[in-house]
């Protein structure tokens, strides 16, 4: 089902006109309801929708039911507002008393032609999670009865738009007349006042696709313009708006996008201090044991013991490492010879750096008579962090931070 909403204020030598065009170009297959939304005008334009209604109920032989005409194909409702609070909050009221999936916005002045009303809605159908729009600056679309100055100022307006709001995906983001899921406008939160609806619809949903269908828009024939200073102040107050509205989701988004690195980051740093834990407790038990009665019982170290036994220590680790990190930490899980060796003598390189700062570190802390437990502690710390950095950019190839 198909809602047509139409704000309307003095209207009254149009609507009926309106509707009566709207239900002959809607195909009889498509159930639709037209939705007039009047802000009180002085014209008579509500009553006389109403009584338009009434008298067709009666010559029908229906019962009054809420202002409501059903024909085969169409139902037609009147929302009467107590005065003229605006043409955004008009159509999101006519929203909220629509019943469609699918909501199509229109003027009621026939610059908008009921004949473009079947196109836009077969096209929502074949995409319905698509914004539908009717473009007069696309190929095949027109503007007919505007003097040049005001085809200027409409080109500027949207040109700001487009560019200064980024946009540029859309030929005519200041239309008056587009079609949308409804979901789409009922989870919005609209927040500018004037006439330029659809221009915070498509800043706010930049990732939904836009469809332009070509009409020509004929300046009204009968009825009094709504342009006035107001709606031009209206007008680029909105778009301050919501160009500031662009600038915090963009630091939002980047926020975001910091964060998932952040966790990216600190998941495989996470595994990689685990395989470093195999790693630390395989190197200080080697270390410990060549340190002590094993290996001067055996005499396989110097009097610099705790140097050796550090080297020994970190070079079985640093094998170990290799495989489990490759493995698990980085998941590559190709074993290709070429490409392992080569990875290996990275990973090991990485490593002897590491383990030059260890062993410095080490000798310092030693020789500032730091007890060896503490200071192995500390030394291997401070290398495994070092070690996975580089392993990380050179070893594995990826950038640090993510």
């Amino acid at each position: 089902m198909f809602s047509i909403v139409i704000p309307t204020y003095n209207e009254s030598e149009n609507i009926l006109r309106l509707i009566s065009e709207i239900e002959k170009n809607i195909p009889k297959s498509d159930f639709t309801e037209i939705i007039i939304v009047d802000d009180n005008s002085p014209d008579g334009t509500g009553k006389l929708v109403e009584d338009y209604i009434s008298s067709q109920q009666k010559e029908k032989g229906e019962t009054e039911n809420d202002s409501l005409l059903n024909t085969k194909n169409c139902r037609v409702k009147v929302v009467h507002r107590t005065a003229k609070n605006g043409l955004i909050p008009a159509i999101l009221d006519g929203v909220k008393q629509s019943r469609g999936k699918n909501i199509l916005i229109m003027d009621a002045d026939f610059s908008h032609p009921p004949s473009a009303i079947p196109r836009m809605m077969r096209e929502l159908k074949i995409n319905p999670n698509s914004i539908v729009i009717g473009s007069r600056f696309v190929e095949g679309g027109s503007v007919v009865g505007w003097p040049a100055r005001r085809k200027i100022i409409s080109l500027g307006a949207s040109a700001m738009a487009r560019f200064g709001l980024n946009i540029r995906r859309v030929n005519d983001p200041m239309s008056g007349f587009f079609a949308l899921p409804r979901e789409l406008i009922e989870n919005m939160s609209i927040t500018t006042k004037g006439y330029k609806i659809l221009l915070e619809i498509l800043v706010k949903n930049k990732d939904i696709p836009a469809k332009e269908i070509p009409y020509t828009f004929t300046d009204r024939q009968s009825g009094k313009s709504k342009m006035d200073r107001s709606v031009v102040t209206n007008y680029a107050q909105a778009v301050w708006q919501l160009y500031r509205h662009g600038q915090k989701s963009d630091k939002i988004m980047i926020s975001e996008r910091v964060n998932r690195r952040s966790v990216l980051f600190l998941s495989k740093v996470s595994r990689y201090y685990t395989v470093g834990i195999s790693g630390l407790i395989i190197n200080y038990m080697i270390s410990f044991l060549l340190a002590n009665d094993v290996a001067n019982s055996l005499r396989l170290l110097s009097n610099q013991w705790y140097i050796e036994a550090s080297v020994i220590g970190a070079a079985v680790s640093s094998t170990s490492n290799f495989f489990l990190n490759k493995y698990w930490t980085f998941e590559d899980r190709r074993f290709a010879v070429k490409s392992t060796a080569t990875q290996y003598a990275s990973f090991i390189g990485a490593s002897a750096i590491a383990l030059l700062i260890q062993i410095f570190m080490l000798y310092y802390f030693v020789d500032n008579l730091v007890p060896y437990r503490i200071s192995l502690i500390v030394a291997i710390t401070v290398a495994t962090t070092i070690s996975f950095i580089l392993n990380k950019k050179l070893t594995f190839k990826e950038k640090v931070w993510a």
